[in-house]
């Protein structure tokens, strides 16, 4: 009772901060920042300083309903793979809402109920890094929840960007005058997307919308795994490998952008899909959504009788 108690009362606070950005002008704001030193107890967020901001900004956009362990596992690896001088620090992830998808019309589904999911998932991955032998507190970063109105990858970067300038920065610019450099977690379906014409009508070449992101710093961290839409990950490599090789040219799209696509393999757990969640919660089989899920998300989807009335997420408790 005392975690369903905890998670309501998150998820209040939740909707009136939501409803708040959604009143203002604002493209992007934080809503929620999970911290290490006690990642059970989200809390408000703070602006951080200009010495502390971010040099390196992990986005996980969490349009994901709910999350599952293979985000988990996405965000773990790229978390693990930091340490590299590529990353400089200090690092930050942030969980990223969009009230608007480009793909989807809008869902009936709760948004407060949707970023309650990100904020326990947060905490659920922080708890787990902590639980490492390999990992210490200096080393893991704080976990953000953060709500845009951009649809668009480009647009999401180009709102934390303008942001950075603004009077009450959630990441300002460093003392140096650098902001954050984006790297976003996506997987192949979304890299298509990604590098696809149709989504940049107003933009000839379509594919020079990209030329801001790019000429930013931001990357790409794509995850491949076999899929029977997309094909083998040798052919999803062969896909990708055409940007490097000057095949998006004629679309308006750079052979050295491949220089910030980062390719990664996923292992089993990324193919655990959050369809399969939904119609598990459907049917109250809970040890199955036990499997797919980090322990506190299967319990609140649970305790809050989440997917119950329809499984393709557009209703929740």
């Amino acid at each position: 009772m005392a975690f369903q108690r905890t998670h309501k009362a998150l998820a209040t606070n939740l909707d009136k901060a939501l409803q708040k950005f959604q009143s203002s002008s604002s493209k992007f704001r934080v809503l929620q920042t999970i911290n290490p030193l006690d990642p059970t107890n989200p809390q408000p967020p703070a602006p951080v300083t200009p010495s502390d901001s971010p040099r390196t900004l992990f986005i996980l956009d969490s349009s994901f309903n709910p999350p599952s362990i293979a985000h988990k596992t996405l965000v773990e690896c790229a978390l693990r793979s930091s340490n590299s001088s590529k990353f400089p620090t200090p690092h930050r992830l942030l969980l990223l809402f969009s009230t608007q998808n480009a793909d989807k019309a809008p869902s009936a589904a709760s948004f407060d109920q949707r970023l309650t999911l990100m904020t326990i998932f947060a905490s659920d991955i922080l708890s787990n890094l902590l639980s490492s032998t390999t990992s210490t507190d200096s080393s893991i970063p704080s976990i953000d929840i953060g709500v845009t109105t951009a649809p668009y990858y480009t647009d999401k970067s180009a709102a934390i960007d303008a942001d950075s300038s603004s009077p009450n920065a959630y990441y300002p610019r460093r003392p140096d005058g650098d902001t954050a450099k984006h790297i976003h977690l996506i997987g192949f379906d979304t890299a298509t997307r990604f590098f696809a014409p149709k989504y940049y009508p107003s933009f000839s070449p379509p594919l020079s919308a990209l030329q801001p992101y790019f000429t930013a710093g931001h990357s790409l961290r794509v995850t491949l795994r076999p899929d029977p839409q997309f094909g083998s990950v040798a052919d999803q490599r062969a896909w990708l490998a055409r940007l490097g090789d000057g095949e998006l040219e004629a679309e308006g799209g750079k052979r050295e952008w491949a220089k910030q696509v980062e390719v990664v393999q996923a292992n089993e757990r990324a193919e655990v899909s959050s369809t399969k969640i939904r119609k598990a919660a459907k049917a109250g089989e809970w040890e199955i959504v036990k499997g797919l899920c980090t322990e506190g998300v299967a319990r609140w989807v649970e305790s809050a009788g989440l997917y119950v009335e329809d499984a393709r997420g557009s209703k929740m408790g």
